[in-house]
């Protein structure tokens, strides 16, 4: 703590008032409060239950460290495909018959060590009158590596080409682990509007003192345009791709139909959480905490702070959240407005709702016992849930009496 209080004076990274306090505050010894696990009570019955009546089936098997899934959905022909990005840069396109086809992207510098790779893809909702779609991955090399964004023309029968750059996080680091990468198309009021990206930056793990540093790109949510321009109307001018701060490991990156942004980030050895983003805002990491670090040692007396916000799901032993979608079709009633998150240490599909006081975390799926790297639907509502490891798959989970469709 004392590090990083230093290095915040240092660098302006705090106000002087909150850091004042902070200072004062080391002295005193505050228990760390895990007892904002969130609550499981008022659960509807059917959620409890919607293991016990779905059927689950191999859709896709043979993927070689997939990262992270999406689909192309038409509803007017009745399909979907599917999409898959490997670590390693391969792209696997799935038709709605199963069949697989596999195209090489041709990323500059792809750096793949620890937890690098291709990270992400989004396909924006001006497809396909548009066929642009966006990719992050990591790039560099041992000593000097980075998240990145890039743009390419995807068709089916082409793969992604025309790869072009967007977007860089400023600083390079040393380390292959804390990328996020995860990316969200923001939903326009104004269709006249050109559209608005985020994407979820780490911190680096050897430099989480970055993320409260405003100037630093690390450990951040960054806002920008399909040109890899900043949004408008910046929160911060001096670096005005930053739309919030105070990350450690930002995950599953979602927009609800309110405009509400959902975003779960990994915690250190506890403290997993879902926050709801709000431009601008500060989420605490390192000063606030409720996990540890894997020494056991305190990361910080601070399991909440003034100016910075809390989140609203708090996993506490970790998950290790991995994706999230927001479910809204009816093949699931009892799944609607419902966040569904995926889980790597836990091995369980969680479904994340509002109650009418707080945010209930619940397990709803735990059947296939291994690794979940990331969800999506495809056109009947179904889940489809992809696996993690060198051997992974895409499992589509339906209900029971969908089993003859």
């Amino acid at each position: 703590m004392k590090k990083f209080l230093v290095f915040a004076l240092a660098s302006g990274a705090i106000s002087h008032p909150l850091a004042s306090s902070l200072v004062a505050d080391t002295e005193i010894e505050i228990a760390r409060s895990t007892e904002k696990q969130t609550v499981t009570s008022d659960v509807p019955a059917s959620l409890k239950s919607f293991a016990n009546n779905v059927v689950t089936e191999n859709f896709v098997t043979s993927l070689g460290f997939p990262k992270a899934m999406t689909t192309l959905v038409d509803q007017e022909k009745a399909t979907t495909h599917i999409l898959i990005v490997t670590r390693d840069g391969e792209l696997v396109v799935v038709d709605n018959n199963g069949e697989v086809s596999k195209f090489s992207l041709a990323l500059d510098n792809l750096y793949t060590k620890g937890q690098g790779g291709v990270l992400d893809i989004l396909i924006p909702s001006q497809f396909p009158a548009s066929r642009t779609v966006l990719i992050s991955y990591s790039k560099g090399r041992d000593d000097a590596n980075r998240l990145a964004v890039v743009k390419g023309e995807f068709s089916l029968s082409s793969g992604i080409t025309d790869i072009e750059p967007v977007i860089e996080v400023e600083q390079t680091k040393d380390t292959p682990v804390h990328y996020g990468g995860k990316l969200l198309q923001l939903e326009r009021s104004d269709v006249s509007q050109a559209p608005s990206f985020l994407v979820t930056t780490g911190d680096g793990f050897d430099y989480r003192e970055q993320a409260q540093v405003v100037s630093s790109q690390l450990g951040k949510v960054l806002g920008f345009s399909i040109a890899g321009k900043p949004l408008m109307n910046p929160t911060f001018p001096e670096n005005p791709y930053v739309y919030t701060l105070g990350h450690r490991n930002p995950q599953g990156l979602v927009q609800g139909p309110h405009g509400q942004i959902f975003m779960h980030e990994h915690g250190p050895d506890g403290g997993d959480e879902v926050n709801l983003l709000q431009k601008g805002a500060n989420y605490g990491w390192p000063v606030v905490t409720l996990g540890k670090d894997y020494s056991g040692a305190r990361i910080s007396p601070f399991s909440t702070y003034p100016g910075m916000t809390d989140p609203i799901v708090n996993w506490t032993p970790s998950i290790a959240p991995s994706s999230m979608i927001y479910y809204s079709h009816d093949q699931y009633p009892m799944l609607t407005d419902t966040l569904l998150v995926t889980s790597l240490k836990a091995k369980v599909l969680y479904a994340v709702n509002k109650t009418s006081s707080t945010y209930v975390s619940t397990k709803v799926f735990d059947k296939l016992e291994m690794r979940l790297r990331d969800i999506a639907v495809d056109h009947q509502g179904n889940l489809l849930l992809l696996t993690d490891g060198e051997n992974a798959k895409v499992v589509k989970v339906s209900p029971k009496q969908n089993k003859a469709q």
